[in-house]
């Protein structure tokens, strides 16, 4: 794989795209299969592939429609071309490290479907160990002044008293209907910032017994010292963070990390809520300390590695692209 890819689709510094990198390496693998002397018009296929993240019973899968609009431009019957580029593919990533544990399958005899390995996903949330540079991508527009004005008071909500005063001086000042959709995103934003200063009090805690340390201590932020690499995989090879919280919280990992290379605000507050929410099913699902971390110290150590990956993430988006605090404390 090739760090260019990720340097242009995120602003987490050091953090590919499993997507982006998947669909540069399918297109590659398809256009070989279906250039033929026999064939005209064989379109380019990059920047067409195309995949969305779809809901599994266990694991990570990638989805792509390309099969029916590729059929009906090289007159092919689209199950059979579907065929061939799984075939394709399996033949291609055999002895290819990177892919090799992922496999793909056709689905609905039209949808070509990558069911991420194991190992894959364990090397991209390794990444996350490393501390994030907070980054300003070009493609963020200046807030408008009224959400750069609201922006400005919510930061005061993690601070002393005067702050809150002129933030209801604020308030008063504006007409009732404004005053309750400015409401609903201080609610909005307080959720997110909750969930962020909860991962980061997880972190905290976890240094402070002995899961984890960090290069610095008490720099939460920085780099993760031990253990190195984090036991994602079990003996076997296998996720060890395998239950439907753990999954559906790396799954949202991925759609934020996916979307950072062309995200906007409103998107940005979507994925922000649902990576929140994820974090507090996490949470109230997935023990840690207690006899988790004494009798499963590798479990314990996986799961705050995927409490890192939230927290650099919601880091993120809060600071980046909806320009509010991400408060390590409430």
């Amino acid at each position: 794989m090739q760090d260019e890819l990720s340097q242009k689709q995120t602003g987490l510094a050091g953090v590919w795209s499993v997507r982006s990198r998947l669909e540069a390496a399918l297109a590659t693998c398809w256009q070989a299969a279906i250039v033929h002397p026999a064939l005209r018009n064989v379109p380019d296929l990059q920047g067409q592939i195309a995949l969305r993240r779809v809901d599994a019973p266990m694991g990570v899968v990638y989805s792509s429609a390309i099969a029916p609009r590729l059929a009906a431009n090289l007159g092919i019957p689209t199950e059979d071309l579907a065929i061939r580029l799984a075939e394709r593919w399996t033949a291609s990533t055999v002895d290819k490290a990177d892919w090799a544990d992922s496999s793909l399958r056709v689905a609905q005899k039209h949808l070509v479907q990558v069911h991420l390995g194991d190992r894959l996903l364990a090397a991209w949330l390794q990444q996350f160990s490393r501390p994030a540079e907070s980054q300003s991508p070009d493609f963020f527009p200046e807030p408008e002044p009224d959400r750069a004005i609201w922006n400005s008071a919510l930061l005061t909500h993690v601070q002393p008293s005067p702050g809150r005063l002129q933030d209801e001086r604020l308030q008063d000042e504006r007409p009732q209907d404004q005053f309750l959709q400015d409401k609903r995103f201080q609610d909005q934003w307080f959720e997110m910032q909750a969930a962020h200063a909860r991962c980061c009090n997880l972190l905290a805690l976890a240094e402070r017994v002995g899961l984890v340390r960090f290069e610095l201590p008490g720099a939460i932020e920085g780099e993760l010292a031990w253990p190195m690499p984090l036991p994602w995989l079990t003996a076997e090879g296998t996720l060890r963070t395998q239950a439907p919280a753990e999954q559906r919280l790396i799954g949202h990992l991925l759609d934020s990390v996916d979307a950072l290379g062309s995200i906007q605000h409103g998107s940005a507050i979507a994925l922000a809520q649902s990576l929140s929410r994820c974090v507090y099913d996490f949470d109230a699902s997935c023990r840690i300390f207690g006899d988790v971390a004494v009798h499963q110290l590798e479990l314990a150590q996986a799961r705050l590695g995927l409490v890192r990956a939230a927290q650099q993430t919601l880091r993120w988006l809060l600071e980046e692209p909806l320009q509010v605090a991400a408060p390590s404390s409430l």
